[in-house]
Formats: C-alpha cells, sequence, structure tokens
C-alpha cells in the first residue's frame, strides 16, 4: 500500500515563504511597471501632410482619442497650421532643399491628457506616451495619426 503523506509544519514555512517573496517582488517591481504617479501633461502631435479640410473639422476642446482602445483620450487645447514641406534634392545646385507641398498642411496639436508616469514613460491607460511614438489621434468626424514632437508635464 501507498503511504499517505502528512503535512507537517516545514511544509507550512516552505508555503509562507513563498507567498512571502512573491508578495514582495510585487511590491517592489509594481510601482515602477504597472502603477507609478499620476500627473496631467500636455502632448504636442504633428499630423503631417493633410489637406486643409481635417484642420478644419478639428476645434479646440473635442475630446480627443488616442488610443485604438476607445478608452485612453484627452482635450484639444491647442491647434495651429503650416505649409506642408518636404525635402527635394537640387540637382542644377548640388543641394538638398525644403520645397512646400501644395494643397497640403502640418497640423500641430497640442492635447492635454492624464497619464500614469512610470520610470520608462508616461502611459495613458495602455497607451505609451513617448516622443517620437506614432499615436492614433481621433475624435467625432475624424480620425489620422501623428507622432509625439513634445511632451510638457504641468504642475
Amino acid at each position: 500500500m501507498a503511504d499517505k503523506k502528512k503535512w507537517t509544519l516545514i511544509d507550512t514555512l516552505i508555503i509562507i515563504l513563498v507567498v512571502a517573496a512573491c508578495a514582495a517582488g510585487y511590491r517592489m517591481f509594481s510601482t515602477r511597471i504597472i502603477g507609478g504617479e499620476s500627473k496631467k501633461i500636455k502632448v504636442e502631435v504633428m499630423i503631417a501632410n493633410q489637406m486643409q479640410s481635417l484642420a478644419d473639422a478639428m476645434a479646440v476642446g473635442d475630446n480627443i482619442t488616442v488610443s485604438l482602445t476607445e478608452k485612453d483620450s484627452g482635450t484639444l487645447v491647442d491647434l495651429r497650421t503650416e505649409p506642408a514641406t518636404t525635402m527635394v534634392y537640387d540637382s542644377i545646385n548640388g543641394e538638398y532643399i525644403n520645397s512646400s507641398i501644395e494643397g497640403r498642411i502640418d497640423i500641430y496639436a497640442v492635447v492635454e491628457m492624464d497619464v500614469t508616469e512610470t520610470d520608462y514613460a508616461f502611459t495613458a491607460g495602455s497607451t505609451i506616451v513617448q516622443v517620437g511614438t506614432r499615436l492614433p489621434f481621433r475624435s467625432k468626424g475624424y480620425a489620422t495619426e501623428g507622432f509625439v514632437i513634445t511632451i510638457d508635464e504641468e504642475e
């Protein structure tokens, strides 16, 4: 016959130590990766090479969704446009020059949003917000994407 295993004090101590180690590890790493400090930031997004009709559809005060999951959002607080340019090679002079693109504009939109600051990045819900990252930019009546060019922390 098979011997029945008995629960001993050593088994109980091992279980307690494993649970304590897991809890300590979670507490140590959760504030760096998962949690963090809640902040309000202003993010400037460049939406390049667009038609004027897109800028006309945007208005200060729009609720902007900055993710594909429809959870992470901010408020459009500033909007400006500039003529779109591209770099072309001038073969006559042998140099590169900036040339404007006819009928196109670059849109610079400033979005104010609540984020969580970790050691690695700002996150708005599940969306990572870092300079240089591509960011979905959607609201009622328009949807596009742009690149984060500046982040300003509010005090």
